[in-house]
């Protein structure tokens, strides 16, 4: 992938979308567009995740994410396909950490279930870019050898690149970039204490991180 991205993420709705919804997007000058289909865990105790349902947007669904994808295709736009799993009263999904070998299985089995199909989706679409997942810092850190096995499995039906978006504060922890292709990092660093920061001081911070 020789070319710069200059990428948007694409905030899913309730209805199709057309090329007035696309427009703003090229007027942006993006080469490419972030889709994301979402799975619902709705009780972390029955951290079962669930996708393609009725109660769903319809941008938020498979069918959805392939109308919007086809739609930018034809523009020209190339896609990211960003699964977010969504759980419900607030908590933070990097805080997802199953209490009991009954948790982590239902958590597997059904994360396994809901990457695999939108792996199979990136494929039909020839998507460039697959994120396997998305600030999931405990899952990972405590099941790495799911996710290498997983990894693996997701190559197998998807041949186009991939990438994990970790949350700024655990990327020195994620093992396994050596077995993606990018490094994504959802990279809310703070930069400064101040209220009105300068421009310059803002400048000086993000060069410590980049």
């Amino acid at each position: 992938m020789s070319q710069k991205i200059n990428g948007l993420s694409f905030v899913a709705s309730r209805e199709p979308i057309n090329q007035q919804h696309i427009t703003p997007v090229l007027k942006t000058n993006s080469n490419y567009i972030a889709l994301m289909p979402y799975g619902i865990i709705r009780d972390k105790a029955i951290p079962k995740i669930e996708f393609n349902t009725k109660g769903e947007w319809f941008g938020e669904t498979e069918n959805g994410l392939l109308q919007y994808a086809n739609e930018f295709q034809k523009s020209g736009i190339h896609i990211m396909i960003k699964p977010h799993i969504w759980l419900r009263r607030g908590v933070f999904t990097g805080n997802l950490k199953p209490n009991t070998k009954e948790g982590w299985k239902l958590l597997e089995s059904s994360y396994r279930k809901y990457i695999l199909t939108y792996a199979k989706a990136a494929e039909q679409l020839k998507a460039g870019l697959l994120c396997i997942g998305t600030e999931l810092k405990e899952f990972v850190l405590n099941r790495p050898n799911y996710w290498s096995s997983l990894i693996k499995e997701i190559r197998s039906i998807y041949s186009g690149k991939l990438t994990y978006a970790v949350n700024w504060d655990e990327y020195k922890r994620f093992s396994l970039w050596g077995e993606l292709d990018f490094i994504g990092i959802d990279a809310y660093f703070p930069l400064s204490a101040s209220k009105t920061p300068t421009i310059l001081e803002l400048e000086e911070s993000w060069d410590i991180h980049k």
